[in-house]
């Protein structure tokens, strides 16, 4: 019995800290498209990562049908500020599950038409705002560009976190 990291990824942001975590842990790691639900019977603990999109935690609910996680990270393109956080918590419903927020990036390259438009909408529609916040003035900035700012090191908090269970 031991820890497994399962994720969900978009544009690789998510799979990158998922691998990074699971070396550190010396544990599996599993794609949730590649998960089998007998595969988790092996495991006692369970980490799930997802990429953000409007605050959901995209494959959780799948993962939920099927298992519970014992500590949830959400990688998303904004900076960690403690209303998005508040927000994802509350929206994905993890009450006292632990969840852990990583910045990742945008890469538009790996983005089909339809979410690039979204993108688009979605910044247009925040720039005529004059009441923005932090996270609105952000998204008017960076939306529309590539750019990565994920760093190993943001996996320290969490890593710490699941090394308290061995």
């Amino acid at each position: 019995m031991g820890t497994i990291v399962i994720y969900s990824s978009n544009t690789g942001f998510t799979e990158q800290y998922a691998l990074e975590l699971s070396e550190r842990l010396s544990c599996p790691c599993v794609s949730l498209k590649k998960l089998g639900k007998a595969e988790l019977g092996a495991y006692d603990r369970i980490i799930f990562g997802g990429w953000v999109m409007g605050n959901a935690i995209m494959g959780l609910d799948k993962l939920r049908d099927i298992a519970t996680p014992d500590a949830v990270f959400a990688v998303g393109c904004t900076p960690p500020f403690e209303e998005v956080v508040a927000s994802i918590r509350e929206q994905n419903k993890l009450a006292d599950t632990p969840l852990f927020y990583l910045e990742g990036g945008l890469r538009l390259d790996k983005l089909g038409l339809p979410q690039r438009m979204i993108l688009k909408a979605v910044k247009k529609s925040t720039a005529k705002k004059s009441d923005r916040d932090r996270q609105g003035d952000f998204m008017v900035e960076m939306l529309g560009t590539s750019f990565d700012h994920s760093d190993k090191a943001q996996l320290e908090p969490l890593a710490e976190y699941a090394g308290t269970w061995n």
